[in-house]
Formats: C-alpha cells, structure tokens, sequence
C-alpha cells in the first residue's frame, strides 16, 4: 500500500539524486520567482500546525490532471536574517543534500550568481547550470537552466515567526517531461508520479534547509545531515481542528503533511484529498483488499488468508517492479472512521498504512492517508541513496502516498 506504481520507486530515486541539486541552483537575470504558493495570510494559518508537524505542503494540479504547482512550507528556529545565510553560498548547497559534491559558481553579479552541479552514482549521472537571485532576507530566486533533469523555477520565501523562529515556504515545479529520456521513461506519462517527484524532491530539501540553517544558528558549523533512532509506528490520524484549518488549501489539491521523530527519522506520511464520493463507497473500496490490484498498477496479486472475521482481514499481496519484486502478509483491521493496514511478514514488515474517511457531505468525504515503510528493505538501490541522503525516507513514502490516494480516487470517480 506504500507502493504506487511498478515505475514509482525507482523514478523518484533516480529524480531525487538529480533534483536536489535543481532547488539549489539559480541564475543572474534569469531567475524570477516562481507562480502560487501560499499567500501571507495562508502562512499564518498554518503556522500552528507547523509547530506540530514537520512539513506541511500543497500540490496542485490542472484540470487535466497535469501538475501545476508544489508548495512546502517548514518551521526554523532561529531569526530570518540568519537563517537566509544558508542559501548565500552555492558551493555549500552539498549540506542541504549530501547527494551533491560538485557545485561550483560561474558568474555571479550583484546578488546574482550561476553555478553549475552533478550527482554521479554507479547507474547514471546528471549534471545542470543553475541561477539563484537573492533578495536578503525574504526571497531567493532559482531556475534550472540547463540540465538533464528538466527546467523549471523555484521561489524560497523566509516569514518571521517571532524573533526566534522562521517559517522557509518552497514553491514552483519542475518540468520532467523536458528532461533527458531516462527521467521521462521512468516516471511515464503519469501525471500523479510527476506531481509526487515533485514534493518527494521538495521534501528532501526544505528539511535540508532547517538543518543546515539551524546549524549555523547554533554555532556549529557546516556539516552533513544524519538520522538517528526510532521510525514509523501506528499512523496517528489528524486532528478534526487541523483539518478544518487546511479547508482552504484542500480546496485547491492534495496536502501533505510529514512528522518526524526527535532523532529526524519518519513517523508518518499524511496526504489528504477532498473526494465527491460517498464516505461509505470509499470505506467499501479501501476496506475489500480484492480491490487493490483494480486500483494500484504495482500490486501484481492478492491472496485472502482469513476474512471469517470482516473487521480482521489476513491477507498478502506482492508488487512487481522492473528490477525488482516485493511482498508481504498484513493484518486489516477497521478502525474508528476508517481502515489500519499492518505488515507483518516479508519485505514491507514494519509498515503501517491508515485511512481515516471524514464526511462533509452526503456526497463529499476528505480522505487522510497516513503511513510509514522502510525504504530500505525496498531494494539494493534504494538502501544505499537513503543511506547517502537520509531525508530520502521522507520523501519517497510522501510521494509514493500521493499516488495511493490519488489512484483510489481516480477509481471511485470512474465507478459513477
């Protein structure tokens, strides 16, 4: 259930260990801020939740279902003018993300600077030329001008919360499908994978930018970010009070929320999404495993142990991949105002997905979509980025929850 797509983990790998590198670089003139975003006012409205979650963000989609924007947003201790510091310097932009060790400015003119980067791995390299505009200590302006990874321009917003905190929002979208060939064929024409690359990279970074700012805050100097400790556990559901606060962002797409452990591992993914279903049509889906192989491309078969007791469903699934396969046996149960997956046995042991269904409407729900699985029992590969980029865990299991939830509502609104 954390696995959306036979393309998904391997495509947003691959993108992550180029994009990061895409927010952290900018050019002269070129750079100019990127379009949406949240206004002022939507910023106070979630500074609230941010002292709660980690990263609370927006994607926003066209009619079509093309992706139209990414918004993240995360809470900094320390005052905004030192924390803008952090984006001063390309040559350092490796601390935000340690899958980058090869920037270097070109030009720089006024607060105007190019630099060029690369992220080389064993399978393949990508490398690009980006522009940064800064306007200290508010805004920092990047376009990607010419890279392998595709184009697209990117806004870093500072807002003071206090004299001892800032709030860093990230805006704007990466184009994949001007990208080199093996992007563009890993993440397909699906538009919900492109989106999720989107926020899994932008994840990845405005955590790199919290730690690297607070760092420097604290005195201690440059140095690369590192996980430690517990991870995931029973997916907490959100608060009603929460998610009446992020009405006005729902209405405009999916939100994602991440939150995080004292030690900087994952806890839980949440995605959630307004669908004009029926709460009791969404509970019947999500809580019939038989469904999932009609809903999720990935899960290539369905095994029910034991459904004697219909709030207690023991079942197996597996997902088959281009490189790889995955499996495990998992425990269903219904839970107050919705569904909890756990894995018990096999690759995915360890994991828990839930589903909490909250109706507004007789025919309106918001659906909230929390989970959390190792990444690194998905595969060699995946083992060793995370192992070089840990904040990867977060990024990938919000994506991957992306393409879930948007996949269960594409089948229900066909089912009309």
């Amino acid at each position: 259930m954390c696995i959306s797509n036979n393309r998904f983990f391997l495509s947003t790998v691959v993108a992550l260990a180029l994009a990061l590198g895409m927010l952290t670089q900018l050019c002269p003139a070129a750079a100019g801020k990127a379009a949406d975003g949240f206004s002022k006012a939507e910023v106070q409205a979630i500074t609230p939740l941010l002292r709660r979650h980690g990263v609370v963000g927006l994607a926003e989609s066209k009619p079509g279902g093309a992706p139209k924007a990414m918004t993240l947003a995360v809470r900094v201790k320390g005052p905004r003018e030192e924390v803008f510091k952090v984006f001063e310097n390309p040559e350092n932009f490796y601390y935000l993300s340690t899958l980058f060790k090869e920037n270097e400015v070109l030009q720089q003119h006024d607060n105007n600077k190019a630099w060029s980067w690369a992220s080389r791995h064993k399978l393949f390299s990508f490398t690009g030329t980006n522009t940064i505009a800064l306007f200290p200590p508010r805004r920092a302006d990047v376009k990607i001008v010419d890279s392998t990874i595709g184009s697209g321009d990117f806004t870093f917003s500072l807002y003071p919360d206090g004299d001892t905190h800032t709030i860093v929002v990230l805006q704007g979208l990466l184009d994949v499908q001007t990208s080199e060939w093996l992007i563009r064929y890993l993440l397909g024409g699906n538009p919900s994978m492109r989106q999720a690359m989107n926020v899994a990279i932008g994840i990845v970074v405005v955590k790199g930018v919290k730690a690297m700012a607070e760092r420097l805050v604290a005195g201690k100097g440059l140095d690369k970010h590192r996980t430690r400790g517990k991870a995931g556990g029973i997916p907490r559901k959100i608060r009603v009070k929460e998610l009446e606060a992020l009405a006005p962002l729902l209405v405009r797409g999916q939100v994602v929320i991440t939150d995080s452990y004292r030690g900087g591992r994952l806890r839980q993914a949440t995605v959630i999404e307004v669908f004009d279903t029926p709460a009791k049509d969404i509970l019947a889906a999500i809580g019939t495993p038989q469904n999932y192989p009609k809903m999720i491309k990935a899960i290539d078969e369905v095994t029910v142990h034991d459904a004697s007791n219909p709030k207690m469903i023991d079942f197996s699934w597996s997902f088959g991949f281009s490189v790889f396969s995955l499996g495990s046996r998992n425990k269903m149960t219904e839970v107050e105002g919705g569904v909890l997956v756990e894995a018990l046995e096999g690759d995915l042991a360890g994991g828990a997905w839930r589903w909490q269904v909250v109706p507004t409407a007789e025919n309106r729900t918001v659906v909230a979509y929390h989970g959390y699985a190792d990444i690194q029992k998905a595969g060699y590969i995946l083992k060793k980025t995370y192992k070089r980029e840990p904040y990867l865990e977060h990024g990938i299991i919000a994506g991957s929850n992306m393409v879930m939830i948007r996949a269960v509502r594409k089948r229900l609104a066909k089912k009309k």
